[in-house]
């Protein structure tokens, strides 16, 4: 996954654009049988996800470090997400993903775990591991991009519909002209998801300016 948008308050949202290589296989979301039950697409190469949602609202959704270098054999990143989202709140969450990395390091990533007013994102790169707060309010992540690099102009309870069309555009609007919606001869994007817990989970199994939305029996 490589773009996120997401907003932490009373009525949190979460959309976001997947990228990957285009051969490596992935199903639709569906509901996981765990600890706490969740609703997420799943990588068919690993068994793992890369964005998510449980009973109780936690959402949980990781991208890469495009620029960071990466150690061959480590384990896969999006088992971080389904063993998150398999606990009951953000804070047992963010315990179950420090216990993880001490057991197991991945390659660089951002994680972002989103519950209400309440989230966090921890990021992994050569020199350590940090923890940070995100504030009320819409944020952006990219695996391509500092934190706080890219500012779509959108408000704060932006809705949707107005969301919906930065997932689709496929100019190069990013800095150093990176498009939101990719396309390259092996990899781009690939998938496309917008949560807003106990409201509606939906899903572009394809790139979204190509692909329409489905809605995902959720909850």
């Amino acid at each position: 996954m490589c773009v996120l948008i997401f907003r932490v308050g009373e009525q949190p949202l979460l959309a976001a654009n997947r990228d990957e290589v285009y051969g490596r296989p992935f199903s639709s979301p569906r509901r996981w049988v765990a600890g706490t039950p969740f609703w997420a697409p799943r990588d068919e190469e690993e068994g793992g996800t890369w964005i998510g949602v449980n009973r109780n609202g936690l959402m949980a959704a990781i991208t890469n470090q495009s620029r960071l270098e990466e150690v061959p054999g480590c384990a896969s990143r999006g088992h971080l997400v389904t063993g998150a989202l398999a606990q009951a709140g953000l804070d047992s969450a963010m315990e179950w993903v420090r216990l993880e990395l001490v057991r197991a390091p991945r390659n660089p990533f951002q994680l972002l775990l989103l519950q209400g007013p309440r989230a966090r994102i921890v990021r992994v790169a050569p020199e350590g591991t940090e923890w940070d707060n995100a504030l009320p309010g819409l944020h952006v992540l990219s695996n391509l991009h500092d934190p706080g690099e890219i500012d779509f102009g959108l408000p704060p309870d932006a809705s949707w519909e107005e969301i919906r069309p930065i997932l689709a555009d496929p100019s190069p609007r990013l800095p150093r002209e990176v498009a939101v919606c990719k396309r390259a001869e092996w990899r781009g994007t690939v998938a496309s998801a917008m949560i807003e817990p106990g409201r509606a989970f939906l899903f572009a199994p394809g790139p979204p300016d190509e692909v329409d939305y489905d809605r995902v029996d959720y909850p």
